[in-house]
């Protein structure tokens, strides 16, 4: 009896052992399969080939840029010829964008009054300040430096993106677009004071103001 209890405690610290043992190793082993090294898959990485926008959809992306940041219209004259970010008239919508295209039109128009004076008789005194701020420069500028197109809005393919468009007797510039209406006629972006400076409005000028300018400039690419 006494031999039979004593084999029964053995059996028991056996069992307990071996339970113990089995429980520790299952330990380890989790331990060991969770921390392991993993394999890492290498991240493949897409390289896009960014191309590089033309000079002429930089004009149009600079117009745009122009026409979203909505600066307040106000005409006034600034010490160094350039206002402030947040005002600006028609013509500074157009020299932003030939700016972000790399070009300064101030630059331009100020050398061009000084080495072609009698273009532009109706300047009594040369102020770089100003000058290219005027709708009347641009016009004599773009004449003679860029190529002279169709005032017709409805030859519609003789419009392109990137258009310079002046109205009346020198009373307003645009760039023409890259959007088109239904009619096929691209939109104007342009600031003359109204809440959406990118419209529908080559056409409305064309009736109202009428259409005196339309010029090409051609971009060194």
């Amino acid at each position: 009896m006494i031999y039979t209890k004593k084999k029964r405690k053995l059996k028991l610290k056996i069992q307990w052992f071996l339970f113990t043992f089995i429980f520790i190793v299952s330990l380890v082993l989790l331990y060991t399969y969770f921390n392991q090294p993993k394999e890492v898959e290498p991240i493949i990485e897409e390289v896009v080939q960014v191309r590089e926008l033309s000079s002429v959809e930089k004009l149009i992306l600079g117009a745009r840029k122009d026409a979203l940041a909505m600066p307040e219209y106000i005409s006034n004259y600034y010490a160094g010829g350039y206002p402030p970010d947040n005002e600006g008239t028609c013509t500074d919508l157009v020299w932003r964008a030939f700016k972000e295209a790399g070009v300064l039109l101030k630059d331009l128009v100020d050398e061009d009054i000084k080495t072609n004076r009698s273009n532009y008789s109706h300047i009594q005194y040369r102020d770089p300040n100003i000058d290219f701020r005027r709708v009347q420069n641009l016009t004599v500028f773009f004449k003679n430096h860029a190529e002279v197109l169709t005032t017709d809005i409805y030859d519609t393919s003789e419009w392109k993106a990137g258009d310079i468009v002046v109205f009346g007797k020198d009373e307003h510039i645009g760039i023409v677009s890259d959007i088109r209406n239904d009619n096929d006629i691209p939109y104007l972006i342009h600031n003359n004071d109204q809440p959406v400076r990118e419209e529908d409005r080559l056409e409305y000028g064309y009736y109202t103001m009428g259409i005196t300018g339309h010029y090409r400039f051609r971009f060194d690419e």
